[in-house]
């Protein structure tokens, strides 16, 4: 978005990988700023739809090699976001997050489940993952959680019980809350 970066700060690798100019900075901040405007992306990183995503990628990153996740909440995981979250109750703005999830989008049953991941998120809305903390081993230690071919957790019983561990302060991990979400591959029959 042009008013929350100039484009003069994306580093020199960034802008090799996925072979930025000025111009197409330029460009993606317009496109960027209008979406932002139709409630077509919410902050931070957050598409509001499929459609306002593919739109993004075919005219900006067209010829890059790259998968559509989408992650999902059980329903009392997207309760406890939307509470903590209530822009009623923070400084900040409505995240991106907490607009989708008040959509009672459904899990769409087309899309290919690669597993389970824990996020936490920050009060800026951007969110991580528990390997960013380098934390599977402790997990897998203590929870007995297996960890798949994508690098995210098989499913598991426990998830509850690893949310509250994680959430609890004395414990040591990031003071973000974390989530357990279902993480799924959009394929072609799920994009319509």
């Amino acid at each position: 978005m042009s008013w929350a970066e100039d484009g003069k700060n994306v580093n020199a690798e960034t802008k090799s990988d996925f072979n930025l100019d000025e111009n197409l900075i330029k460009e993606i901040q317009n496109w960027t700023d209008k979406k932002m405007e139709e409630n077509k992306i919410g902050w931070i990183c957050t598409f509001a739809d499929l459609e306002t995503l593919t739109e993004y990628k075919s005219s900006f990153f067209p010829k890059e090699e790259s998968e559509i996740l989408s992650i999902n909440f059980p329903q009392s995981e997207r309760d406890e976001l939307l509470n903590l979250f209530n822009p009623e109750k923070t400084s900040f703005g409505e995240i991106g997050l907490s607009i989708n999830l008040k959509k009672g989008i459904t899990e769409n049953k087309d899309e290919q489940t690669l597993g389970y991941d824990l996020i936490g998120i920050e009060d800026s809305s951007e969110f991580h993952s528990f390997h960013c903390h380098d934390l599977a081993s402790e997990l897998i230690e203590k929870f007995g959680i297996e960890i798949n071919e994508y690098g995210l957790i098989s499913e598991n019983d426990k998830w509850t019980e690893i949310v509250e561990y994680m959430n609890d302060e004395k414990n040591g991990f990031e003071s973000s809350p974390w989530f357990y979400v279902k993480v799924n591959k959009v394929t072609e029959k799920a994009s319509g």
